[in-house]
């Protein structure tokens, strides 16, 4: 697998630095007023990526979405996620220090992530009315697409009509999501001279645990092998499961080690991944495509408020973990009665 076709459709600067990284770890920033509140008041993600060989921040990741879609229909609302290179002028930081807030990139994002959901808050059809459901149809999969440069807007304003000219790739959840095991299908372009057009093929595929989250995050870890695919397995993602799950890349929601990553994990959701790629041939294309695929899954699997304990109309509950079931995610929760 070497060098993708469509490297040209990335910055000289960007292909070199994802050329040259074998492992990344990604950091997801702790917001404060959303631990305050338990995730009452829901606050756009931002994430920093480290060379993990290096430990140096090449990276910010940052969410744009509608507020009121994001407090109301997070975690399956509309996004976008921008890309942008860490300037020489930021600090320097490591995997686990403060984050300095008051440094911002001062160029303009060299890639953006689009995924369509739920908008309860928008005027006209929501475009995803039922993901997090059952994959059975297109309006219950998870997909996203990822642009080179910026993108105008709304996300999920064009209910999955966007110009395909800059296109890079796709993040796309499978007809039934895999069964038990989440499977998700990854996406290159296959040709950045057809315009608009825009086609993409499958050139690899991650498959998680049928179990996440909850209680669980504070003891196991969540892997998420990726395996070499090719298109011929597109239309049959049962094929999908024959490969082997690692052997080109594995991405791992990492579980705390340390009491305060273990609070960080009870009263937030902000999560660490760490990415090794097991092939040296991931042409700099395939790795930004990866890059966006686990914010996907992230959003997909992690961001989800009072997922360990909460209250709802049957009561008090814990948490013991979320269940997957052919694209939906069921928490196994068990209540606390009162003796009253």
């Amino acid at each position: 697998m070497g060098k993708s076709n469509t490297d040209i459709l990335l910055d000289a600067g960007v292909v070199e630095l994802l050329s040259s990284m074998d492992a990344f770890f990604i950091q997801q920033r702790i917001r404060m007023v959303e631990a305050v509140t338990q995730g009452c008041i829901e606050q756009a993600n931002v994430y920093d990526v480290f060379n993990k060989e290096t430990n140096k921040r090449v990276m910010i990741i940052k969410e744009e979405s509608d507020g009121c879609s994001r407090c109301f229909c997070a975690p399956n609302h509309s996004i976008f996620v921008k890309f942008y290179m860490v300037g020489s002028d930021a600090p320097e930081i490591k995997p686990g220090e403060k984050i300095d807030w008051s440094y911002e990139p001062s160029g303009a994002p060299f890639m953006t992530f689009e995924r369509e959901g739920c908008d309860c808050c928008f005027k006209g059809a929501c475009p995803k009315p039922c993901i997090g459901c059952y994959a059975c149809t297109e309006g219950c999969r998870d997909i996203g697409t990822l642009h080179a440069g910026d993108l105008d807007g709304k996300p999920g304003e064009k209910d999955g009509k966007r110009e395909r000219v800059s296109l890079i790739g796709e993040s796309i959840q499978p007809k039934g999501g895999g069964g038990f095991k989440p499977v998700m299908q990854m996406m290159d372009r296959a040709d950045p001279s057809d315009g608009a057009e825009g086609k993409t093929e499958l050139f690899a595929a991650s498959r998680g645990p049928c179990v996440t989250g909850g209680c669980s995050a504070l003891c196991c870890s969540s892997p998420f092998g990726v395996a070499v695919a090719d298109q011929s397995m597109y239309e049959n993602s049962s094929k999908l499961h024959k490969q082997n799950f690692g052997d080109y890349a594995t991405i791992t929601k990492i579980r705390p080690k340390k009491f305060s990553q273990a609070m960080r994990e009870v009263f937030t959701d902000s999560d660490i991944f760490d990415v090794t790629f097991a092939q040296k041939s991931v042409s700099a294309q395939q790795k930004a495509n990866i890059l966006a695929h686990i914010i996907h899954l992230d959003y997909m699997f992690f961001e989800r408020d009072g997922d360990m304990c909460g209250n709802d109309e049957n009561g008090s509950y814990i948490n013991i973990c979320n269940w997957f079931c052919y694209g939906c995610i069921c928490p196994c929760k068990c209540y606390c009665k009162s003796s009253s």
